[in-house]
Formats: structure tokens, C-alpha cells, sequence
């Protein structure tokens, strides 16, 4: 995780909703049928206030190369 900020308090009985965004996407150069996505994801509370945002990057694999891909039935 980068760029994580924590910006209001948290207490115990708050609603917390999750979003993401897709950033970026690129094939990984390491790592043939998978690539790597960046995204942002914010947390809001109850009264839609941000508590808290970070980038990640994420490894999935690529169109065709995921497990379900490769069987019959899912």
C-alpha cells in the first residue's frame, strides 16, 4: 500500500463503505498471462465523510490465463 492516509476518527458503531478505482494496468514483465493494477480506495463513513485513503497494486492474471479459464465448469 502507498500514499495511505487516515484524515477522521473512527469509532465503534460507524458504518464504513468501501469504493476503488482503477488507476493504471499493465502487463507484468516477470510474470507471462498476468498483469498489475493500481488502485485507489477510499473509506467513508456513515455522514459520507472520508476516513481514509491508499493506493495498492494488485497481481491478477490476464484474460485466458485465469483458473477458470482452464476448466469446464466453474
Amino acid at each position: 500500500m502507498d500514499d495511505v492516509k487516515f484524515t477522521l476518527h473512527v469509532f465503534c458503531g460507524d458504518t464504513i463503505y468501501g469504493s476503488s478505482e482503477v488507476l493504471d494496468k499493465r502487463e507484468s514483465s516477470s510474470r507471462e498471462g498476468q498483469g498489475i493494477v493500481e488502485i485507489k480506495t477510499t473509506g467513508i463513513n456513515q455522514d459520507d465523510k472520508v476516513i481514509c485513503t491508499f493506493r495498492r497494486q494488485i497481481l491478477i492474471p490476464a484474460k485466458g490465463f485465469a483458473v477458470e479459464d482452464s476448466i469446464d465448469k466453474y
